[in-house]
Formats: C-alpha cells, structure tokens, sequence
C-alpha cells in the first residue's frame, strides 16, 4: 500500500505542475494580439499566426495530460479501496464483537470508492470533451490543425501505397475583415459558420475541410486519379466548385447599436493555392505551405480565383507577401493595385511599339514593371489609419504625413532587398516605383523635386496609371469621374505633371483603359 500512496502524491504533484503550465499557456494565447499589433513584415504574420495556432494545441494537450491524471488517480483510489474492502471482510467473523464497527466501516469506505467512482466518470466524460475539443475548431465544428496534419499524414501513406496523388487546397476568405469591421465580429464568427458548412457540401465524404485559424481554411483531397495530370484536373474541379459555393450571398443576423437585430446579406469571395502531393513522406511538413504560398499568388491576382503551386515560381514568394502587406490596409481600394499593374503594362507595349524609350522597354523590363507596379503604394502601410482612412480632406499636417508614404515605401522595399537578393531587380524596379511615381516631369512632385528624364521611367508610366485610377474610382470622400473627362484631364497635364511623350502612347490606349478600369472594379 505504501508505494501507491506515493505514486499518488507523485502524481498530484505532476497535476499541479501541468495547472500552472495551462494557466501560463493561456496567458500566452491571450498575448496574439499584442504581438499582431507589432507585425512589420507578412513573413512575421505568417510565423506569429503558425505560433498562435502551435500554442493552443499545446494547451489542450495539458488539459489532456491533466485529465489523464485525475482519471489515474481515481482510479488508483478505487482499486486500492476495494483491496481495503476485501481484506477487511476476510477478517470479519459471525462471532467477532468488533463486527458492527467493522461494518460500519466497510459502509463508510464503499461510500467513499462510490464517490471517487462517481468523480471518475465525471472526469471520463470531461477527458472526452476536451479529446472534441482538442481536434475540433470550437467555433466551425470542423477538423482543427491537429486532426487537419493527422488526416494529411494518412493520406500521402495511402498516396504511397496505392501510387495516387491528394491535393490541399488552402481557401482565404477575401475582404473578411471589412465584414468585421463593418457588422461586428459575432456577424463574421456567423459568417465563418456558413462558409464552412458551404465547404463541406461542396466536397466529396472523403475529403476533409478544415479551419486553419483566422478566415483560412484547407481542404485536403485524397484518393485522386493515379497519374499527376488527371489528378489536377481532378482537383480543379473541385475547386472551382468551392468557389461556385461561396458565391451566393450569405444572410446574417446583426446586432445593431440600438439593440435592434438587423437582417443582412452579404457576398463574400476566396482566393484558392493549390498543392499536389503524392506518397513521398519529405514533402510531408511543406505540402500546406506550398499551397499557403499558391493562396497568396491567387490573391495577388485579385483574389475570387485559383493558383496551383508551381516550384519554379516559389521565388516570387517574397514578393507575393509583399503584395498582400500593400493592399491589408486599403480595404476601400484594394483593386487598386491590379487596375494599375495592368494600365503600366498596356502603356509600356505601347510606348515600346512607338519606340519611345527603346533602351528602356524590352520585354523583360515590362514583365518586370508588370510583377511590381502593385508595390507603388507600399509605404501607406506605415501611414497612420486614422489618416488613410479620414473621410475629409486633410489638414497640411495630415497631408505632409501621408506625402511620406513614397519615401517609405523605398525605405520598406530596401529592407526587402536585403533578405532577398536574388530578386534584386525586381525590387529595384518596385522602389522606383514607389519612390517616384508622385514626382511630376515639371519638377513640383514628391518626395524629390525630380524633373524630365531624372524620373524614373516606371514612376513616369505609373504616375499616368495612378491619376487615371484615382479619377475614374468612387471613393468615400468623391463620385467617380467619367472615362472621358478623366482623359481630357490627363491629357491637359502632358508636359507639366506627366511626360509628353507617354501621353501620346495614353491617347493610343485609352479604351484600353477604360476597359480594365470596368473588369477589375472594386
């Protein structure tokens, strides 16, 4: 009896231990949002966001642990109370004179075995809750990341063994967060409900649809077609099909203000990475990162669209998280940066085919232009919110503050080029860009006061492609300008805020303009 007296105080001691740890563990849980508000890079999203999510499976594997215990000790109460039980009733004899007392003790230990019994089955049922909970999102009901890398595991083994291919399709909810912001987050914890139910009905019973925090989700396809081309065919159709689910507008019911739940719908779209995967058991912890990183190349496309992983682009990555840190800040506006990509590039081609700047224009440097004009307003993400998003006009204060942008966005885009210096090029371009896009051929732009030629030819082209977006979008603070009073302005500033001679190649691609302008509106 002594050693299992000791075992139990071990254990208990253990018990405590693993308390203080889940106590500490949720405090830290508590911390993401301290540690989101200091987040500089989308690199350092991605590392806080994987952290948060490692933390709370490492809570519930303590409650687990804790539960555990309690059901050991409990049970090593029980079994030694009744070895007491037996022993006692062997030395109870008819005659003894100690019998009642003797009986009555045994009634006051079966009491006690029956109470510890009773705490075992609470606990039983508890460990089984927190077993739900540990596996399951509490707010969707769907897989959580635990149960989403189990479910993954089984299927490259099945993979293996049946020489087949699976998919994971990583789904970010686009504009989620002006949902949020605009309704509350008890409508977005609604929303993500629905959209996880939509999911679900549009997969196959094989699959599996997971929340991986936050308004991503991944679904993991197994038992595609043996060879890679079906197997992709196979997975687009799935996927486009998730994309025709989440298109019908949602219904939510808002609590407003006053008190007054208000009946609302809203649409809401999603940018879709896809990864194929087959039986190799190495690319079992990048296989969710491939399609992560597929995921952003769809957003920076403009989102409501799918991408599959290509390795041969996996460079690019840097650039595609830059793109989503320039547009997490504008949610009014959050096209802009597709529109304007597409305006540099048609004029460029016309430029190059008047033969305007022919040093200057190959088509790789296109290309080039094309992959970083959506990095021109980079630097608004160091803007003050409250600034960017003021509704009236600026005081000069305010304006010589957001007039800062460009010289920060040079300032963000040198950072970036120095952890990445195999994309050297490419980020050269985006901080000429960025630097000089406000700078006018007359010499009375910003930041620098360039004039002429001095202006990078990439801040020249952009600048024509900004005014043109900024005039022709409705925006909070003005009604949208028609397509023809936009080009009679522009055209009006050749040889003061613009260059002459790319007005030429403006005038050639005007309804080129206006057409890209009608395609990827906000």
């Amino acid at each position: 009896m002594p050693p299992k007296s000791r075992s139990i105080t071990t254990d208990h001691t253990r018990l405590s231990d693993l308390t203080r740890q889940l106590e500490l563990m949720g405090k830290e849980i508590n911390k993401d949002q301290e540690s989101l508000k200091s987040i500089i890079t989308p690199m350092a999203l991605m590392v806080v966001r994987a952290e948060s999510a490692e933390a709370a499976l490492a809570a519930s594997d303590l409650a687990l642990q804790a539960l555990q215990l309690l059901q050991a000790n409990s049970i090593e109460i029980i079994h030694s109370g009744e070895i007491v039980i037996a022993s006692m009733k062997a030395t109870i004899k008819e005659n003894d004179e100690d019998k009642a007392i003797k009986l009555h003790a045994l009634a006051e230990l079966s009491k006690i075995i029956e109470k510890n019994k009773e705490s075992l089955k609470a606990s039983a049922e508890a460990l089984s809750a927190v077993k739900e909970l540990a596996f399951t999102d509490a707010l969707t009901h769907l897989p959580n990341r635990r149960l989403l890398n189990d479910r993954l595991s089984q299927i490259i083994a099945s993979n293996k063994r049946w020489a087949s291919y699976g998919a994971a399709i990583f789904l970010d909810l686009d504009k989620f967060k002006k949902i949020n912001a605009e309704y509350g987050h008890q409508a977005g914890d609604d929303l993500l409900i629905l959209v996880g139910s939509r999911l679900k009905l549009a997969v196959r019973e094989t699959d599996t649809v997971a929340r991986y925090g936050g308004d991503e989700f991944v679904v993991l396809l197994n038992r595609l077609n043996g060879n890679l081309i079906d197997a992709r065919v196979e997975s687009e159709i799935i996927a486009k099909k998730i994309l025709a689910a989440l298109e019908p507008p949602y219904t939510l019911h808002v609590q407003m203000p006053d008190g007054v739940t208000k009946r609302i719908e809203c649409r809401i779209f999603a940018s879709l990475g896809v990864a194929m995967f087959n039986g190799d058991l190495k690319t079992e912890s990048v296989i969710l990162d491939w399609a992560d990183e597929a995921m952003y190349w769809a957003k920076a496309e403009g989102g409501r669209t799918i991408r599959f992983y290509d390795a041969k682009n996996s460079s690019d990555q840097t650039l595609t998280k830059l793109y989503q840190l320039a547009i997490d800040n504008d949610d009014e506006s959050s096209n802009h940066g597709i529109r304007t990509r597409k305006y540099v590039k048609t004029l460029a081609h016309r430029a190059q085919q008047m033969n305007l700047y022919p040093n200057q224009l190959s088509d790789e440097i296109i290309e080039r232009l094309f992959k970083t004009t959506q990095l021109h307003d980079i630097g608004k993400t160091e803007v003050p919110y409250a600034i960017l998003h003021k509704k009236t006009k600026f005081t000069p204060q305010e304006w010589e503050v957001m007039k800062n942008h460009a010289a920060l966005g040079g300032m963000l885009l040198e950072a970036a080029k120095k952890q990445n210096v195999e994309l050297s090029d490419l980020l050269n371009t985006a901080i000429d860009i960025a630097t000089s896009h406000h700078e006018n051929w007359d010499g009375t732009g910003y930041p620098k006061g360039l004039a002429g030629n001095a202006i990078p030819l990439g801040g020249r082209l952009m600048g024509i492609a900004d005014v043109y977006d900024a005039l022709i979008s409705k925006r909070s603070y003005k009604e949208a300008w028609s397509h023809e009073d936009v080009c009679k302005e522009i055209i009006s500033l050749s040889g003061t805020k613009f260059d002459p001679y790319l007005i030429e190649a403006f005038k050639r691609e005007m309804d080129n303009f206006k057409l890209i302008a009608e395609i990827a509106k906000d």
